[in-house]
């Protein structure tokens, strides 16, 4: 039987006040894989800083340190690899099966947002878990340590001086697959080929809606709502359009109903 690979785990260190959005950063990575993996994968939070999800054999594990190790304002660990419970189920096509590579797609979608140039990379046999995160976010060394093992000196900056490359920042990962990467980026944060974001599809209270408008306008007057009804139906519901065709069909039969409407019917 073979061995499970051991996981990978990346610790985002922050030195500066900076915004994560940990639920958001959380409920993308559950849409991406709502998307991608066909239900296939469990969410599951250990607290409301630690939240896994389980993909057939594989684990993916989002936590947020608090509070954050000492001389940082914030530490974000992403971590990937076999499932503590599901070891011996099948694997999913969906992700990547190498956990280095599957935690370093993750590392660098969140960079994308939320850029650092400290970052801790390690293995561990342990399983992902609360526990553990505790645990290596317990062993970071205070901040004005690992600048000392660096050499970046903040007293000593200055027009000749370069700040020294963060420990572990660079660990020996297969290369990136741009492709894919690209895939996982259209996916969680909802943009089409152009980079523009694209509009949030109609919750199902607002299309009853839209389809109580187009029923309207066609008791009221059947042109119309046939019209509308037939839009919604190849093009989708959109509220504010039957909105406007109800208000101006409603101005229409007003003004045709009153007497200045009557004296130009008359004419015509």
């Amino acid at each position: 039987m073979r061995a499970l690979p051991n996981s990978m785990i990346a610790q985002l260190l922050y030195a500066d006040e900076t915004y994560l959005n940990f639920a958001r950063l959380v409920g993308e990575i559950d849409l991406h894989l709502a998307r991608h993996c066909e239900g296939s994968h469990r969410l599951g939070w250990d607290s409301d800083e630690v939240a896994w999800f389980d993909i057939g054999n594989r684990r993916i594990l989002i936590a947020r340190a608090d509070p954050a190790p000492e001389g940082y304002c914030a530490c974000l660990t992403v971590a990937a690899g076999p499932a503590p419970y599901d070891r011996f189920a099948r694997g999913e096509a969906c992700i990547a099966a190498d956990p280095r590579k599957l935690c370093a797609q993750l590392v660098e979608s969140v960079l994308r947002h939320n850029p650092t140039d400290t970052i801790v990379w390690q293995d561990s046999s342990a399983p992902l878990d609360a526990e553990l995160v505790d645990a290596l976010v317990e062993l970071i060394p205070p901040r004005a340590e690992i600048d000392a093992i660096t050499g970046a000196d903040k007293a000593a900056s200055g027009p000749g001086t370069r700040k020294g490359d963060a420990a572990n920042s660079r660990p020996h990962l297969p290369a990136v697959d741009l492709e894919k990467l690209h895939r996982v980026r259209a996916a969680l944060y909802n943009e089409d080929e152009t980079g523009k974001p694209l509009a949030e599809p109609p919750s199902t209270q607002l299309r009853l809606a839209t389809h109580a408008l187009n029923c309207t306008m066609l008791v009221v007057y059947m042109p119309v709502g046939a019209a509308m009804m037939t839009y919604s139906m190849l093009r989708g519901e959109d509220f504010s359009a039957s909105a406007r065709a109800m208000a101006l069909t409603a101005a229409a039969l007003g003004f045709i109903q009153s007497g200045l409407g009557a004296q130009l019917t008359s004419l015509l």
